[in-house]
This record gives structure tokens, sequence and C-alpha cells, in this order.
């Protein structure tokens, strides 16, 4: 079975009342279906929650969920559970459908997109947990993040990967050993030509998430964009992979929980970059062509040329 591995589930709610899904009630349900040892329960999960059950309507919600491990398939799959009802909290939800939305291994999804990206938005879907440490080693609210921590780390020990979180952690702890250990060197060396941007209208703040009992777990939400800056084909290969790697994994902690769940945008431009492509439209002269003969009737439409929008908004 080619991992990773991820699953698009919709579900109704037979609930007549509850309270509102909580991540950690989300969390247990994802323990029973994919249980792990009980020396591993600190670790690393090898599957990730990308978000929580986000109400659609009608009693329909919309759940994510990804599988990581490349070697152990996950103990049960989420499509046997259709038509079961499972419980989140005090949440009756029955899975009707359940789409594989991503069925590749590491080794297609490393060795190198056919359309590598140089540039793409990153929005949160929920807070993203980042920390620093202070002078005195209190853990403390990173709320700006270098492209670094946002993809993630490595964990070595006598020289060897002993572990890792987020996109890079993943493919250290999951991806055959002599596949990681090249591409790892390479996707590191990109990461330093990474630059942030923000996102106008998408200004990253604080966020405050109230869990059981009293606690409160602080993130960020909001958006930036990443930019690859230098670099060679290899590097725009292996950022193109982070960036999709970073969907199925998330960002920070507790993405076991549904935290750091990002939606990575490569296809919106910023105004600034739209304005520049309209202006060197504009500057490329424009050549009637020399009609010799009727159109056939069948001639295919001119393309469309990328037009400013003014902001205006009609019926």
């Amino acid at each position: 079975m080619p991992v990773p591995r991820r699953w698009t589930v919709i579900l109704r709610d037979q609930a007549d009342t509850a309270r509102p899904i909580r991540p950690e009630d989300c969390h247990g349900l994802l323990n029973r279906w994919w249980p792990h040892p009980p020396e591993e329960h600190a670790m690393a999960k090898r599957w990730a929650m990308n978000g929580w059950p986000a109400p659609l309507g009608d009693r329909l919600y919309h759940w994510t969920l990804t599988w990581l491990d490349d070697a152990v398939p996950p103990p049960s799959d989420p499509e046997e559970a259709v038509g079961r009802v499972q419980r989140i909290g005090d949440h009756l939800l029955e899975p009707l459908s359940v789409t594989r939305t991503f069925d590749r291994d590491y080794g297609e999804l490393l060795s190198g997109p056919q359309a590598p990206v140089r540039s793409a938005e990153l929005h949160s879907r929920t807070p993203v947990v980042t920390a620093t440490r202070d002078a005195s080693g209190e853990r403390i609210p990173h709320v700006w993040p270098g492209p670094r921590r946002i993809f993630g780390a490595v964990h070595r020990s006598g020289g060897g990967i002993v572990g890792g979180s987020g996109a890079v952690g993943a493919v250290a702890r999951f991806a055959p050993p002599a596949l990681s250990g090249p591409w790892l060197e390479t996707a590191f060396e990109g990461l330093d030509l990474v630059r942030r941007l923000p996102v106008p209208g998408g200004e990253v703040r604080l966020a405050e998430h109230h869990q059981a009992e009293g606690r409160t777990v602080l993130g960020w939400q909001g958006a930036l964009r990443l930019e690859l800056t230098g670099g060679d084909r290899r590097h725009a290969d292996a950022f193109t992979a982070l960036l999709e790697l970073v969907e199925l994994t998330g960002v920070g902690k507790y993405t076991a929980q549904g935290f750091g769940s990002v939606l990575v945008d490569t296809v919106t431009r910023d105004a600034a970059t739209a304005a520049s492509v309209a202006r060197r439209i504009r500057r490329t002269p424009h050549r009637l062509p020399v009609r010799t003969g009727p159109e056939p009737a069948d001639a295919p439409a001119p393309a469309a040329e990328l037009e400013d929008f003014g902001g205006l908004l009609f019926d």
C-alpha cells in the first residue's frame, strides 16, 4: 500500500445536543482507530489530523486525516468505518463517505515534481503552535516563525537520525534512508534561500484555543508567503515537495490533535505580482493578424489576456 495516505471523510451528526467538538475528543477517536504502543505515547505520531471536523450544514461535517508512515500501514482504513457511528465527545458521527485524496509513496514524492514552484502562500486552518525559549528557559509563543521552523526539524544523535517533526521530520522518520539523507541535505540548503513575506489581509496574529479543564493553547493564525530566492532545479524540486508535505504533516506542535493545519496556495498571486504581469502584457506590442479569408466556423477562440480588476462588484 503506497503511503503517505490522506483521506477526506464526510460525516453526519446524529446527536440531538452536544458540546462543541474538542481536539482531545478527535485525538481519542484516532487513538482507537490507530493505537500506539505505550512506549510510543510521547513520541510523534505516525498520523496527522488536518484540523477538526468542520461543519458543512445540514448536520454534515468534513474531516481530513493523513497516515505518514512509509513502512507500517494503518491498523484500519477509514473506509471501513463508513456506516458505523463514531463517538467524538458528545457527537455521534456517522461516516457517509471516505475519499482517498493522496496516495503516493515517498520515493515518488521526493523524486522531483514535473512543475516545480518557487513561491506559495501558507494559510492556517487551525491555530499553529510554535514556541521558542526566553533567557530563563520559559517557552513563549513564536508567531512569526522562519522557514526552517515552519517545515519542522530532524533530530539527530550519535551521527544518525533518531526522529523528527513536521515535513522534514516525516521524511527523516519514514522515507527510505538511502533517499532521505541526500534529499534532506538539498532541502535544508534550499530553506536557507527561502524568504517569508506578509500576505495582505492575512496578517499573522496570536490565537488562543481553549481546551478542557480551563487549559489554553497559544498559537498563531494568519497567512504568509514563502519565496525561494535562489538555488537550482534541485532546490526548487525540494521546495515544491516540502510544500506538498507540509499540508500532510501540519506545522508546529500538537498536529496529532488537529493544530497546525495549513492550506498551501501555489496558484494565487499577490497584487504586486499580478500588476507586474499585466504591465508586461501591456508593453507587448499587439499586431493585428492578417486575414486571407473567412475564418472557419469552428475556429478556436483566442486566449484571454490578463486584465486588471478595479474592484467593482455587480450582479
